[in-house]
């Protein structure tokens, strides 16, 4: 990221893509869905609802992306911070293998979307390599999440030894193939304008003040004008409705990224996590190498 300001900084995202503008609600309206969460998850629902024939809008409380989707460092990944193995401890074979479908059929939609509507975010599959630390794997991390990838079904996931990064000497490491990469305000920037121009509305500035969901289910904005309709997503960083308190059981933490310039073609396209506690990761794309994590609460 680039600093532009004592208080503030700039990701590499939006340092080079400017979204289009929208409309607050002004008036009551109703729809079949309304989407609360103008980032990629609620944009793409959106996206997705709308081929299936529904008619839908979106509530954004500021601008679009300018959440986590702007400040991500945008890979989509099936490597799971909170390993294969203990998935399968906590949640059996079934839990774990389940994790590893939706995250891979996750990707690959997106891919999917990316292709048809021919969408020009410099969409990438790539290696992703889950490393030790340091060159002994003492708990046998690895070992323990190669048996349990491939029981997950993840059966492409291999072995390795050393990184293709200069200096990174022999690792121990996973590879995981069909990992993507992506701009993602280019990817629901168009997103956005296909929603538009097949009869969604978008509201931003537009904060949802009020959710109730079941019969008669509405949204309410903090100017008091109202969105009805059959259904409500909520697809904010932490879930705002009252039904399940999700918010109240998680820890705010802070993380950093920083971007840097690189000579084009040094590095190959990948993803790197390493298994530290706090853990880093690194994704490096043609002349720019991203590098975070230190994460506390």
């Amino acid at each position: 990221m680039h600093a532009s300001h004592p208080d503030e900084s700039l990701s590499q995202w939006s340092a080079n893509v400017t979204l289009p503008q929208y409309n607050f609600l002004q008036e009551n309206i109703s729809v079949d869905v309304c989407i609360v969460g103008g980032g990629i998850s609620g944009i793409t629902s959106a996206y997705l609802l709308q081929k299936e024939g529904k008619n839908v809008c979106i509530l954004e409380s500021f601008e679009l992306g300018s959440g986590q989707t702007g400040r991500t460092t945008a890979h989509f990944s099936n490597v799971l911070d909170d390993r294969y193995f203990n998935l399968e401890k906590i949640h059996g074979s079934e839990g774990a293998r389940l994790a590893a479908q939706s995250h891979s059929a996750a990707i690959q939609k997106v891919a999917d979307i990316i292709k048809e509507e021919k969408i020009d975010c410099d969409f990438d599959f790539v290696n992703g390599y889950l490393f030790v630390d340091t060159p002994e794997d003492k708990e046998n991390i690895l070992i323990k999440e190669l048996e349990a990838c491939h029981k997950a079904g993840l059966t492409t996931v291999l072995s390795r030894e050393g990184l293709p990064i200069e200096g990174f000497g022999h690792h121990p490491n996973l590879r995981f193939p069909m990992q993507a990469q992506l701009h993602p305000l280019k990817y629901i920037k168009r997103l956005a304008e296909l929603i538009e121009e097949r009869g969604g509305r978008i509201f931003t500035r537009t904060y949802a003040k009020e959710i109730r969901g079941g019969k008669g289910a509405s949204v309410t904005t903090r100017d008091g004008f109202s969105v009805r309709c059959g259904s409500i997503i909520v697809a904010t960083n932490t879930p705002i409705n009252d039904l399940v308190a999700i918010h109240t059981k998680q820890y705010a933490y802070r993380t950093y990224v920083l971007a840097f310039k690189i000579p084009e073609g040094k590095m190959e396209k990948a993803l790197y996590w390493d298994t530290s506690d706090p853990y880093h990761y690194v994704r490096t794309d043609v002349d720019v190498l991203i590098v975070g994590g230190e994460d506390h609460k």
